[in-house]
């Protein structure tokens, strides 16, 4: 025994080059048992390129092995896993209880032969765990196989198709007038859409014997991208971004790999992104963009020394120069304290616009017919007939101390200023205007 263990040990190191078949996958586990034996296919020997293989009874390749070929005799050293104990929710091999049957694979012809032969298998008893070492019911090198390729059926087949590929009429079995089976056929026809991705076995049956072959089907490129929204349809360049590059963009609005709702204005459109990969597997992905409309560009004009803007159904914030918003200024009217540029932004919910830049100039401090008095002691009085005023207190050099509106009458506490030196008081209406200056 030591012997024969020897010399396979020596050919498996010499046949590591043999190409596994693809139906012979299987998953290595923590429990496992060997059988010897050799292997013919019709009486004759099988070659250094043929493989052989266990299936459980759930039809779960166990274990699989090339054939080892020593003196014109082919060899069998199959090491046959069982289920792995710590994933009991995956059945990977073999249980104590269980029946097991060999399949051939001859590699010159491409089929695939249960032993004895495709009219029927035999199911094989005994299976140990036995750490690797030959299970003793197997154990013996000179227990011959021999697999009978008595089968008259072929099957040939050259499918490789994309996931989401047209269903396909399945031809090649010989003779005719026999049935397909295998993941995605029904009848006669090969869908891929239902078959997923992957190699599958489909097998021919005619009379009960069989034959099988194989069907590619490409996984599809992931063309998903994505692009923040909604927008406003004063916006330009939104740059689309894609999970993998090298695909096209296209839809209205689209340049490039950019998206402007400006050209296309307000309302909803769909955005495609179409990726061809190295399979020549096509995926286009869809994705609905919303525009909203913006409110008009805001329009400033200046009555007297207050700055006005006409839009209506929006909120308002004035800007200074630099355009930074002026806190507290939200009304449709502002009354700057000194001279310089102003802006005015306008937002309706959804989609703001600013104006063009405003340059402000305060008029003439002279009174002009003005209706308005004003009083100032310990306290500042201020009475204007015409109802409705503002007021604004600086200090010599323009800075805002106070501000407020006020109708008919007015009192203010000089103490509030809480400091001394020379102020300007500006008291104005729709249509007077005065400013007084004061000393503390």
């Amino acid at each position: 025994m030591k012997k024969y263990c020897l010399i396979i040990s020596v050919l498996i190191s010499l046949n590591v080059w043999a190409q596994q078949p693809t139906l012979f996958t299987f998953t290595p586990t923590n429990s496992s048992g060997i059988i010897y034996g050799q292997a013919q296919i019709d009486g004759n020997s099988a070659s250094s390129n043929d493989w052989i293989a266990a299936f459980d009874a759930s039809g779960n390749c166990c274990g699989a092995s090339a054939l080892v070929v020593n003196g014109g005799i082919s060899y069998i050293n199959l090491v046959i896993y069982g289920d792995d104990g710590t994933t009991p929710n995956i059945d990977e091999g073999m249980n104590g209880s269980e029946d097991f049957t060999l399949k051939l694979y001859q590699a010159s012809s491409g089929l695939y032969i249960d032993y004895p032969s495709n009219s029927g298998a035999t199911y094989f008893s005994g299976w140990l765990n036995t750490n690797g070492s030959p299970i003793p019911a197997y154990s013996n090198v000179t227990d011959i196989y021999n697999f009978l390729n008595t089968s008259n059926v072929t099957l040939s087949l050259n499918i490789q198709l994309c996931e989401n590929g047209s269903s396909i009429q399945l031809i090649g079995g010989f003779p005719t007038g026999g049935i397909y089976f295998g993941n995605g056929v029904n009848g006669s026809v090969f869908d891929p859409t239902i078959a997923g991705d992957g190699n599958h076995t489909i097998t021919y049956v005619v009379n009960g014997d069989s034959a099988s072959s194989m069907a590619t089907v490409y996984a599809l490129p992931d063309a998903t991208f994505t692009i923040s929204g909604p927008f406003c349809d004063n916006e330009s360049n939104i740059l689309l971004t894609s999970v993998t590059s090298g695909g096209s963009y296209s839809g209205s609005g689209v340049i490039s790999n950019t998206f402007s709702p400006d050209v296309v204005g307000a309302g909803s459109y769909w955005i495609s992104y179409t990726l061809t990969d190295s399979n020549n597997c096509i995926q286009t992905e869809d994705l609905l963009i919303s525009v909203n409309a913006s409110p008009n560009i805001p329009q400033i004009t200046q009555n007297i020394d207050v700055l006005e803007c006409s839009s209506s159904g929006v909120s308002f914030q004035w800007l200074d120069a630099t355009m930074s918003p002026i806190s507290g200024e939200v009304n449709s009217s502002f009354y700057p304290s000194s001279n310089g540029m102003y802006y005015v932004e306008v937002s309706n919910g959804y989609c703001s616009e600013i104006s063009e830049s405003f340059q402000y100039s305060i008029t003439s401090i002279n009174q002009i017919n003005s209706n308005i008095t004003i009083e100032i002691t310990d306290k500042i009085i201020i009475k204007n007939n015409m109802g409705l005023s503002f007021v604004i207190i600086t200090d010599i050099l323009g800075k805002q101390l106070f501000k407020t509106h006020f109708n008919k009458n007015l009192e203010i506490d000089i103490k509030q200023l809480n400091k001394n030196g020379i102020f300007l008081l500006y008291v104005w209406d729709s249509k007077n205007k005065l400013c007084k200056k004061f000393k503390l």
